[in-house]
């Protein structure tokens, strides 16, 4: 029977980085994944999504072309070499995560892997090895609706429509959150007739309600049907319909409970990720992974949400930290606002994608409660937001800070400006 310091059932975000820095702290690491390295995140939703989006942004580019003075005729989709670009690029990154959990010597046993106790895990009904200490990062599974069979040809799971090589005329998709809004811009963009089905009053709960708004008119120019407020039964489909109603964790029979070490309520067991996050982002894995490798040996660092961020790939995109308006109104009695479009940025006028706006929440001191961002590098400009946000950087503070002239952070610092009735180039 092998001993380790440390066992790691699942090889997906929150599970190989907490085996790399297991490693990196002198502990001898055994990683357990029944599939393939990299988890969901890797093979079925981040980086494969982004990879597509990529191409529906490029072609709608091309298709503006004449915009910028430049003549590009016939632009055609190939779905099936946008699906072999998509899988190219998911192996190579499955291939650098392995090279580094084996440079770290860190043993891969592939199989599923069972807690049996704490401290003992069984591999394939066969091998049992024992630690220490264990992580559980054991992931998560798309949702069903009770009544729908997920079957693969009318009713379908994100993970099928990855590889899915044909344009359907029409397309459903239950479930108007950050999975569902990602392939209705894929298939909009791609041709199909896109109907979005929420149950809730809105779609993208939890999102700021201008940037919302926006997303809304956008979908709607892109003749993206939205039906809120609706319970998706069978009989609605219209032949291919995507079921998209968020993830399960994969419990495994176990009843966990975790706190803000990560432990769980099992002695000397640990369990991050989907499993148990408040938050599914595979950030929010990687950053639990590291602080319960650190725990399990000895460590003393607790994990905190309130400054995790967000990106969502629609076009423009979207970048989220803290709280938005609603909250913020909700939580302080005086609350500053301040917003800055897209369209009086200079850079953004430039490189023609001037929709959207930058929104800064602060209470009545100038202390930062949230960023909101929607357009071109949204993704990227909540970065420095977090960072802001996470070291209690006030508005003003952001304010008296320079950025380059023309680029998108400017945005940030007329945002902030805005917010105390100071802006520059756009109306206070």
């Amino acid at each position: 029977m092998q001993t380790y310091d440390l066992i790691i059932i699942g090889g997906g975000p929150g599970g190989y980085v907490a085996a790399i820095r297991a490693a990196q702290l002198g502990a001898r690491v055994c990683l357990v994944e029944k599939d393939k390295l990299g988890g969901t995140c890797l093979n079925r939703g981040c980086i494969p999504t982004k990879a597509i989006i990529a191409c529906t942004i490029l072609y709608e580019k091309m298709l503006k072309a004449g915009n910028f003075g430049l003549k590009a005729d016939n632009v055609s989709i190939d779905l099936t070499a946008i699906v072999e670009r998509k899988n190219k690029i998911t192996e190579k990154i499955i291939k650098g995560v392995e090279f580094l959990l084996q440079k770290n010597k860190i043993e891969i046993i592939y199989g599923t892997g069972k807690l049996l106790e704490p401290g003992k895990v069984q591999v394939d009904n066969s091998q049992t090895i024992t630690a220490d200490k264990v992580i559980l990062a054991l992931g998560s599974s798309p949702a069903s609706i009770p009544g729908i069979t997920l079957d693969k040809k009318q009713f379908l799971t994100s993970d099928d429509l990855l590889d899915n090589t044909e344009v359907p005329e029409k397309l459903d998709i239950v479930g108007g959150g950050v999975i569902g809004l990602h392939f209705a811009q894929i298939y909009s963009t791609f041709g199909s007739q896109v109907t979005i089905y929420e149950a809730l009053p809105e779609i993208l709960p939890g999102i700021d309600e201008e940037v919302v708004a926006l997303v809304k008119r956008i979908l709607n120019r892109k003749k993206v049907n939205i039906v809120t407020n609706t319970r998706f039964n069978a009989e609605q489909s219209c032949g291919k319909t995507l079921i998209c109603v968020g993830r399960k964790p994969n419990k495994d029979g176990l009843e966990l409970t975790v706190n803000e070490k990560m432990e769980t309520n099992l002695p000397g067991v640990y369990a991050v990720g989907d499993l148990v996050s408040q938050k599914q982002f595979a950030h929010v894995a990687y950053e639990q992974g590291i602080i319960a490798a650190e725990n399990a040996l000895g460590g003393n660092r607790t994990f905190d949400y309130s400054c995790v961020p967000y990106g969502i790939y629609t076009s423009p995109e979207i970048g989220s930290v803290g709280l938005t308006e609603k909250t913020a109104g909700e939580k302080f009695q005086n609350i500053k606002v301040g917003k800055f479009p897209f369209a009086a940025l200079g850079i953004a006028q430039a490189m023609g994608e001037i929709e959207g706006f930058i929104k800064f929440i602060a209470d009545e001191n100038d202390n930062l409660l949230g960023v909101h961002i929607i357009g071109p590098e949204a993704t990227a400009l909540i970065g420095s937001a977090t960072i802001a946000l996470k070291n209690k950087v006030k508005v003003n503070q952001l304010a008296e800070t320079i950025q380059a002239h023309p680029s998108y952070p400017e945005g940030l610092h007329e945002a902030s400006l805005a917010a105390l009735k100071k802006a520059l180039h756009a109306p206070n």
